[in-house]
C-alpha cells in the first residue's frame, strides 16, 4: 500500500489517499502533514481537480468496503450514485434503499465512510441544514460550496 498527499486549499487541510492495487482504501483529511506532496494514483490527481472546483465522475475507482455490514455496504453504494452538484437528505437515501424508517442508521453508516468525495457522504444533508460529517460541518459546507450546493 503506498499513499499519496497533497493540499487541498478550498478546505484548507491536507488529504492523504491509500491505495493498494487499484483499490482505494482511505482518503483522509489532516490539518498538518510534515511531509512533501506525493501523487502516484490517477485517484490523487482527480480529487486534486475536484479540488480546484472541476466536475470528477469517481464511480471508477474501486473502494474497499470491507468490514462494514451489508447495510452499510448498501448505504454507502446508495451514496456513490449522488453525482456531482446534486445532494439528497438522509431521509431519502434510506427511501432509496428501501429502508424508510432508518434515517439515523444511514447517518451512522455515512460517518463510518473511509472514503470521503469518493463515496460523496458530504452530498447528503439533512432535512433542516447540512447535517453531520466526520471532519466537521465546516468542511462539508465548503465540499458542497465547491459544487455549488447550497444547504
Amino acid at each position: 500500500m503506498s499513499t499519496d498527499y497533497f493540499y487541498a486549499k478550498p478546505i484548507g487541510m491536507w488529504v492523504a489517499v491509500e491505495e493498494i492495487i487499484g483499490v482505494v482504501k482511505s482518503v483522509h483529511f489532516m490539518k498538518n502533514h510534515t511531509g512533501k506532496t506525493r501523487l502516484n494514483h490517477p485517484v490523487s490527481l482527480d480529487l486534486q481537480r475536484y479540488f480546484k472546483g472541476e466536475t470528477v465522475d469517481f464511480s471508477c475507482y474501486n473502494v474497499d468496503l470491507t468490514g462494514f455490514t451489508p447495510f452499510q455496504q448498501q448505504v454507502l453504494t446508495a451514496a456513490r450514485s449522488i453525482v456531482w452538484g446534486n445532494d439528497i437528505t438522509y431521509s431519502q437515501l434510506a427511501s432509496l434503499i428501501d429502508r424508510p424508517k432508518a434515517t439515523r442508521a444511514v447517518g451512522t453508516a455515512l460517518g463510518k465512510n473511509r472514503v470521503p468525495v469518493i463515496i460523496p457522504c458530504h452530498r447528503v444533508v439533512s432535512k433542516n441544514g447540512p447535517g453531520g460529517f466526520s471532519y466537521g460541518a465546516d468542511v462539508k459546507l465548503r465540499l458542497l460550496g465547491l459544487e455549488s450546493i447550497k444547504v
